[in-house]
């Protein structure tokens, strides 16, 4: 199977997060890391998740956490968060 991820277009009007395990066998870190780079919108970010696969926010809920907190929650909120 599979997916076309540029289908849905690549111009966004809200903020845009990737964040995916480094070592995802089902949607490789670097053709999402390409679709990434060629995303437009106001926000944007990709990270890896160091240890996971495809499964990283399940696996690994600390960093995703981490991730969410940092990167997403301030976009979303307009709030500074101290760490």
């Amino acid at each position: 199977m599979t997916i076309d991820e540029y289908a849905e277009g690549t111009a966004f009007q809200f903020p845009f997060f990737a964040f995916q395990g480094e070592s995802d066998v089902l949607t490789p870190p670097q053709p999402a890391r390409r679709f990434h780079d060629e995303v437009t919108a106001p926000v944007k970010d990709f990270a890896l998740i160091r240890g996971a696969s495809h499964f990283a926010s399940f696996r690994h809920p600390d960093q995703f956490l981490d991730l969410m907190l940092t990167k997403v929650r301030p976009v979303v909120t307009g709030e500074a968060v101290g760490r």
